[in-house]
């Protein structure tokens, strides 16, 4: 039988905890054979006799993964005498990389292991996505039909908006700020300006309610939040979501990831116009109240579904009609800290973010 051999230019690497028995050891060798990488090593505590370059012990593979970056790893056996930090696990995910992990002991795991197709390795798949792929389209379509309005009712709004920025107060119409995106890579965010140029003049500030700062004008555009619709633009280009994380400026976002490591799981998805943490929390004035609405997030980050999306969407639009009636943000202040002691037993924000037993309730 002819091999298929398809040419791929992606770099592979083979973690061997544990040296495998001879089938499993064939079984690497005949899906390597069939996929013809273009780089291939691998790292192991004992070196043994392999037809692959040796690139040194299990530690120095993860010393060497934020400056030589792979497209496949292979993790063999269970890391028994290796100890796994979260921050090595949070670097792993966010790699980009294939994670296949095969245990040595395949009989333990039979139930758990699958294939992609003829030519894989049985494996379990780590940090596989917790969105399927008609999600995934669905999200795309939807996403791409509202901005898409919301840039044509933007266009009728601009002129009126642009003219009464520029009467109430000096400087320009639009906003521009530097905020981090998926994978933590850096965009442009844009909204309509509804402070002073001179606003940020001692360095980054959040904003509360009763922001001096905020003109008067401003204050309207927030109330409604037609502040955002710019972001639309910002969806079309593909740099944000309808429904997501809401995008921080990296310097809280480093201030938030040294209070909380487990801040950088966000990263995962895109940033979005709204979020389940603006629905239930709301604004954050402080870096603790962006702790305490990181909650949320991490919850929708578990359930990324096209229905969940829906969902805060019509909570999002039911939120800004109730403003015509009365301010529904007061109510919601007031259920929020029993909500969130309800559902995590804490007022801790620190113990909710580090607990994995909360649902996404609607």
């Amino acid at each position: 039988m002819i091999k298929r051999k398809v040419k791929d230019q992606r770099k592979l690497v083979l973690l061997f905890f544990q040296i495998p028995n001879k089938v499993i050891l064939s079984s690497i060798r005949k899906y390597l054979n069939c996929h013809q990488y273009s780089q291939l090593e691998y790292f192991c505590d004992v070196r043994f006799v392999i037809s692959y370059s040796y690139s040194g012990k299990v530690e120095q593979f993860f010393d060497s993964l934020d400056t030589d970056p792979v497209d496949e790893l292979i993790i063999i056996g269970y890391p028994w005498k290796i100890e796994i930090s979260q921050e090595l696990l949070l670097k792993l995910k966010f790699s980009g990389a294939v994670i296949k992990f095969i245990p040595v002991d395949i009989s333990l795991f039979s139930g758990l292991t699958g294939m992609k197709n003829i030519s894989d390795l049985p494996h379990i798949r780590l940090f596989s996505d917790k969105i399927n792929f008609i999600d995934q389209i669905l999200k795309i379509i939807l996403a791409k039909i509202i901005s898409l309005v919301g840039i044509i009712f933007l266009g009728i709004l601009l002129p009126f908006i642009a003219l009464l920025i520029k009467f109430t107060s000096a400087g320009p119409v639009f906003y521009k700020q530097t905020r981090l995106g998926k994978n933590a890579r850096p965009f442009t965010l844009y909204k309509f300006r509804t402070m002073g140029v001179s606003a940020e003049k001692n360095g980054p500030q959040l904003s509360g309610e009763y922001d001096p700062r905020i003109t008067k004008l401003g204050k309207f555009l927030r109330y409604w939040h037609i502040d955002e619709l710019p972001q639309f633009w910002n969806i079309l280009k593909g740099d944000m979501a309808l429904v997501g994380p809401r995008p921080e400026r990296p310097f809280f976002a480093r201030l938030l990831t040294n209070k909380v490591p487990y801040y950088k799981i966000i990263y995962q998805q895109k940033p979005g116009l709204t979020s389940l943490g603006m629905i239930k929390y709301g604004y954050a004035s402080s870096i603790e109240e962006l702790t305490d609405r990181l909650y949320y997030d991490m919850v929708y980050l578990n359930y990324p579904t096209f229905w969940m999306d829906l969902k805060i969407l019509f909570k999002t639009i039911r939120y800004i009609i109730l403003k015509t009636f009365h301010d529904p943000s007061q109510e919601r202040n007031l259920r929020r800290d029993e909500d969130l002691k309800a559902q995590s037993g804490t007022i801790d924000p620190h113990v909710r973010w580090f607990s994995t037993q909360h649902q996404a309730k609607g």
